[in-house]
């Protein structure tokens, strides 16, 4: 039997668009939106934390680099 992921990374990111929109809310007090906020906050330093302790893998940084140059043209294609 091969790997299974415990984790959706595609739900993980709607869960984190879903804090953003929250935190960005007109219908939200600063209150709420900081709290959203402070969410944020703790899982980029989780996510931080977790990259700093794995390994580098064969062909991570051309990946990295290719999704920096995409993430640069959609910019500035904006």
């Amino acid at each position: 039997m091969g790997f299974k992921k415990s984790w959706d990374a595609t739900d993980v990111m709607s869960q984190i668009s879903s804090l953003a929109r929250e935190c960005s809310s007109p219908y939200n007090d600063g209150f709420v939106g900081w709290g959203c906020k402070q969410d944020l906050y703790q899982i980029q330093e989780a996510v931080n934390e977790a990259l700093r302790r794995c390994p580098t893998f064969s062909g991570e940084q051309e990946w990295l680099t290719e999704r920096e140059q995409k993430r640069i043209i959609k910019i500035l294609k904006s």
